[in-house]
């Protein structure tokens, strides 16, 4: 069965972020798409992102933590996409 969800890889518009939580400092990596915000809450510049751990919210700048997925390796992937 296809899936009805766009495939955002195919476009390469998808970025990735290393995040880490500020209350339990887990580390984990976000995928996201510039100017889209399907999962979370966007104020200006930063994102309401909740911590897959804690879940706890924290504010991220994802442009800034943005790193390159064909160098990056991170065991725990989240996000919309």
């Amino acid at each position: 069965m296809a899936s009805l969800r766009p495939d955002f890889a195919a476009l390469r518009v998808v970025q990735l972020s290393h995040l880490k939580c500020e209350e339990c400092e887990f580390e984990f990596d976000y995928q996201w798409v510039p100017a889209v915000s399907l999962t979370l809450i966007r104020l200006g510049k930063s994102r309401q992102i909740r911590c897959p751990k804690c879940e706890n919210w924290s504010s991220f700048n994802l442009s800034e933590t943005r790193v390159d997925p064909k160098v990056h390796r991170c065991s725990v992937k989240v996000g919309p996409i």
